[in-house]
């Protein structure tokens, strides 16, 4: 393509920028597609960890304490069927923990034989995926805080 250029207008040197130009943009785009790619991806879900705090009251102690944890909270992309198939399962993703552990709390001053501890997941990491009904609650997150005498 190079010589057939040269050949057709005659100018070698100007030939030898263009391509060397086109070369070096070629380059550059290739290199910058990934890193476009995952900053798009960023801030196409919102997806994240975030502070809540969960209020846990024993009536067998008769305590009431919050607990401040990690959990998983966001907007996840979803693209939903015009036609729904019968024979296709639909789902969409949902902010879910990627990674968790178990913190537990021990209730003070309780009776012999009460239930004194609350165990608790804290989240680690956090996923746009489908969510597991069999080890999660796939019901919305509440934003409103609640305590102990709100009966």
């Amino acid at each position: 393509m190079f010589k057939h250029w040269i050949k057709k207008n005659g100018d070698e040197p100007r030939a030898r920028w263009l391509f060397s130009t086109m070369r070096m943009r070629f380059v550059v785009m290739v290199m910058l597609l990934p890193v476009l790619m995952r900053a798009g991806s960023e801030y196409s879900s919102s997806c994240r960890l975030t502070n809540i705090s969960i209020t846990v009251e024993s009536e067998e102690c008769g305590s009431c304490i919050t607990i401040d944890t990690t959990a998983c909270a966001g907007l996840c992309i979803t693209q939903e069927r015009v036609y729904r198939s019968p024979l296709l399962q639909s789902y969409q993703n949902t902010c879910n923990f990627r990674e968790w552990t178990y913190e537990t709390y021990g209730f003070k001053g309780c009776p012999v034989g009460a239930d004194s501890v609350f165990t608790y997941p804290v989240a680690l990491s956090c996923e746009c995926s489908k969510c597991n009904s069999d080890i999660m609650d796939c019901g919305v997150l509440s934003q409103q805080t609640t305590s102990c005498n709100a009966h």
